[in-house]
């Protein structure tokens, strides 16, 4: 292993046997991550980002190369990384309490049942869902059911946060909601320091990360570049735009993603 980076990925690939032949999803992936960055994944449908991000969880093992985090190897799941997925991943039969309940139950083990519904009590009212606690997702709308997903994370205190595409499906106000919560949620939880998310949008990505890792096209898609996203923070959305530095990362991105990537685009 090498001695840079907090969480690292060391030429790794990710291939699938399919009833055509193998399918390359991921080729030579590198990328050192440092403690407390937040990075996010960009790039088109197909190009295998959430294939690096469920890697890098536990729930996919490397056809090739190694990830390591703080110096142990990445060989399955384990609480010290949470998951946010798209579809909320919620127990439908199960009240929101609850939903956040199991994961803090399975994650927590060495703890009473006291200081666990605490400790679920606790996130509940960080999202503001605690007067909702005994609603069933069926009684959720999309945002509050994509905000108990994120206290589920958080209820743990994860070392790394996993988000894919967790703001797709919610339309631009509760997104804009969302980023904003995740963003105070990080900022405030010192035990969850490190993020990488996946998205497609473009100005999520410039407001949210640190690093953007833009993604070439798949099949065996690998790391195109790498652009930093030296905006300070806190970061104000209406201020940032007319920031000539958030100009030339938009302009680069959409480069990348509309015309040097685009052959492929889905």
């Amino acid at each position: 292993m090498a001695a840079n980076g907090y969480l690292q990925l060391r030429d790794v690939a990710r291939e699938f046997t399919t009833p055509r032949g193998r399918f390359v999803a991921i080729k030579q992936f590198t990328l050192d991550i440092a403690r407390g960055e937040f990075v996010v994944l960009i790039g088109h449908s197909g190009c295998g980002k959430s294939t690096v991000l469920n890697m890098i969880a536990g729930l996919l093992p490397p056809t090739q190369g190694t990830i390591w985090l703080a110096g142990q190897r990445i060989e399955r799941p384990g609480p010290d990384r949470g998951m946010v997925f798209q579809n909320y991943s919620l127990l439908p039969w199960l009240s929101v309490r609850d939903n956040v309940y199991e994961a803090v139950d399975a994650a927590l083990r060495d703890r009473s049942r006291a200081e666990k519904l605490a400790i679920v009590e606790q996130a509940l009212r960080t999202v503001g869902l605690d007067a909702h606690r005994d609603k069933h997702p069926h009684q959720l709308s999309g945002g509050m059911k994509q905000r108990v997903a994120v206290a589920r994370a958080f209820a743990i205190h994860p070392q790394v946060l996993l988000l894919d595409e967790p703001f797709g499906a919610l339309d631009a106000l509760t997104r804009a909601e969302l980023q904003e919560e995740l963003l105070r949620l990080w900022q405030h939880d010192s035990r969850t320091e490190t993020v990488v998310m996946v998205t497609h949008d473009i100005d999520e990505a410039i407001y949210l990360a640190d690093r953007i890792v833009v993604m070439t096209n798949g099949p065996a898609a690998t790391i195109a570049e790498v652009l930093a996203v030296d905006l300070p923070r806190p970061r104000d959305k209406r201020a940032i735009v007319h920031d000539p530095r958030y100009a030339d990362l938009k302009d680069r991105l959409l480069y990348l993603l509309t015309i040097a990537f685009a052959q492929h685009a889905a």
